[in-house]
């Protein structure tokens, strides 16, 4: 039995693969769970048509994460912190205070985009990786500052 995969099924096949299944695994388990659907030329070319208009929708969104990188490369951001002796920062700034003050001046990211290796501790200037997109990345100025 020839089927279309729907998602990928292990050590069968990825999304899109046209396989052959013995009939009785593709009837009892692939088709009812919706994993695959039969390989017709239709289906073919559906899952075909849907992947290039896939394909055509995520190049625009890179385009689109390299434009907006191109704005944000110049961005620093200035945080007041409270800090004691040998600034040393009270707590750390964390990947959900740098997205806060972004927001601030306009920037809407989530907290998972925001890639910091360890919390913040010192003042002083350091780099953050923002993750636009998928290999669209861009490097922040996070600049600490004590609190007056």
């Amino acid at each position: 039995m020839e089927l279309l995969l729907l998602k990928d099924v292990k050590d069968i096949g990825k999304k899109g693969d046209v396989v052959r299944v013995r009939d009785g695994f593709g009837r009892n388990f692939l088709l009812p769970n919706d994993l695959a659907m039969p390989a017709t030329r239709s289906n073919q070319k559906f899952f075909a048509d849907q992947r290039a208009r896939s394909a055509a929708r995520k190049a625009k969104e890179k385009e689109a994460a390299e434009k907006r990188a191109k704005e944000l490369r110049d961005l620093k951001i200035t945080l007041e912190v409270k800090a004691g002796e040998g600034d040393k920062l009270y707590g750390s700034v964390t990947a959900d205070d740098i997205r806060a003050a972004l927001e601030q001046q306009g920037h809407i990211f989530e907290k998972k985009q925001i890639r910091i290796k360890e919390a913040l501790k010192t003042l002083g200037s350091h780099q953050v990786e923002l993750e636009i997109f998928p290999q669209v990345k861009v490097r922040l100025a996070v600049e600490l500052v004590k609190q007056p």
